[in-house]
């Protein structure tokens, strides 16, 4: 995760001076996960990258209302579903899609200081117990977790109640959880 004041001194740079590169950087630190999130509501890749980068090209457009932005992770990931949304609107299709019906791809999870100190067969053992969770509880472990969503804005981001999201990452961490406790002893490193 990007440290917030990085991430709001790049947006104070691309408001204030109209900077690329820095734009480039907030582009690239988000796009992948915000993917990830449209092709979970849209039926094809294709679809989902030309709304994820209409929400970019918004973005680039209104970038003098950047600092304005307090949480730009939880407005990208709001712009995207609705981006998303218009999409499926435009194809004629059902706008309220059931998370529980999609089929949503995620990648590896990518290492950080924690995941070393855990031995390879564990963190197999953890990538399988969150693969292994539903499709809706998946996804709300994500965007709680990898993008460090409250769960406030996770449940207005997927139209859920706060109890519902609280309920899904119980279930999530207790999966975990389990995966964890089963993983042999001998694997996990010391010091």
């Amino acid at each position: 995760m990007m440290p917030a004041e990085d991430m709001t001194s790049l947006s104070q740079l691309v408001a204030e001076n109209d900077d690329q590169s820095a734009f480039e950087k907030i582009f690239t630190y988000f796009y992948p996960k915000l993917l990830v999130f449209s092709r979970s509501i849209l039926p094809s890749r294709e679809l989902a990258e030309e709304a994820t980068e209409d929400v970019f090209l918004k973005l680039w457009q209104n970038r003098k209302t950047l600092p304005a932005i307090r949480n730009l992770n939880y407005y990208l990931f709001t712009a995207v579903k609705h981006s998303s949304l218009d999409y499926l609107g435009r194809m004629r299709k059902e706008a309220s899609v059931s998370i529980d019906d999609l089929d949503i791809e995620f990648g590896d999870i990518r290492p950080n200081p924690e995941e070393h100190l855990i031995s390879a067969e564990a963190v197999k053992g953890i990538q399988s117990a969150i693969d292994s969770l539903p499709g809706r509880c998946k996804l709300i472990f994500r965007l709680v977790k990898d993008d460090q969503l409250k769960y406030r804005e996770v449940a207005e981001l997927l139209g859920l109640s706060v109890k519902t999201v609280e309920t899904q990452m119980s279930l999530a961490l207790l999966k975990v959880g389990q995966a964890l406790l089963s993983a042999p002893k001998k694997n996990y490193k010391t010091s």
